[in-house]
């Protein structure tokens, strides 16, 4: 399995996705169509065969097309058989609430996936 990277731009964020397991999505995530950026992420998760997964989430700002095509993601991940071991490091800026209550509500709703909700402050 080949390793996915997407660049980023105004509107998506950095995929970068390794079959080691290691995944890291950030910057922004409000693509205009959320399922034509989504689709092809799901499709390279839903062949992923690590037995841990490691996934570094640092979205600066989520629209509700993407946060629910990001659900899907981390969905996929959880019911995986072949992942034993799924930790989500959700990352917002220090003064960002919205942004750790977005992380909140995920990792309430995803309980075989271990959350770590990482304060940090942006480099100007």
């Amino acid at each position: 399995m080949e390793d996915l990277q997407i660049e980023p731009t105004k509107n998506t964020p950095l995929i970068d996705f390794f079959s080691s397991g290691k995944l890291v999505m950030a910057g922004n995530a409000y693509a205009e169509n959320a399922k034509e950026f989504f689709d092809p992420i799901l499709d390279w998760v839903e062949n992923l065969h690590a037995e841990e997964v490691d996934f570094d989430l640092i979205i600066e700002y989520i629209n509700t097309s993407s946060a629910k095509k990001l659900l899907e993601l981390l969905n996929k991940l959880q019911s995986s058989e072949h992942i034993k071991n799924l930790k989500v490091k959700w990352f917002y800026e220090e003064w960002d609430e919205d942004g750790l209550e977005t992380g909140q509500a995920l990792g309430d709703s995803l309980h075989r996936i271990n959350f770590e909700y990482v304060k940090y402050q942006k480099k100007k």
